[in-house]
């Protein structure tokens, strides 16, 4: 466990990150914000400053992705310690997960600790493989790549 007091959240988790990796890749604030301007995400030196500094709250879905795609890592790897340490998902209303837990339940491996057995059926039906392709069934609400997987993956080749 860390020596923090509180738990990790998202956003603190994603603030940390993106100064690493934009340092461990050695670029300026203003590359980085550059970069994210290619993209159309509208970011330039200041705002990667007042993110990294805590001025900014937040990021959207888009701009995590951008900064991930910028990175070269996934969106996960943004968005949780690599360690294992309390996570708070959420701002209220639940209590802190593990870190390794979180990381599990954001890849779509497994449910978070303590959901209701009721719920993983359908946890498992949404959350993608690494076939992660396909169809859905309309009478079953299934993916084909479910089918496939016994079958030689989808495409061709065993999982």
């Amino acid at each position: 466990m860390s020596a923090r007091e509180e738990p990790a959240d998202p956003t603190s988790v994603v603030r940390g990150k993106v100064k690493e990796m934009r340092r461990r890749k050695g670029l300026t604030a203003a590359e980085l914000g550059a970069r994210l301007a290619d993209l159309g995400v509208p970011w330039n030196r200041g705002i990667v400053t007042n993110f990294e500094l805590g001025r900014r709250p937040a990021v959207s879905v888009q701009e995590l992705l951008a900064l991930a795609h910028v990175f070269e890592v996934s969106p996960a790897s943004l968005l949780v310690p690599l360690d294992s340490e309390p996570y708070r998902l959420t701002p209220e209303g639940t209590e802190p997960v593990n870190s390794a837990d979180a990381w599990l339940w954001i890849t779509g491996r497994r449910p978070l600790p303590g959901s209701p057995k009721t719920a993983e059926r359908l946890f498992f039906t949404e959350a993608p493989t690494e076939a992660g392709r396909g169809q859905r069934d309309a009478a079953t609400g299934l993916y084909e790549w479910y089918e496939k997987i016994d079958s030689g993956g989808a495409d061709g080749e065993r999982l």
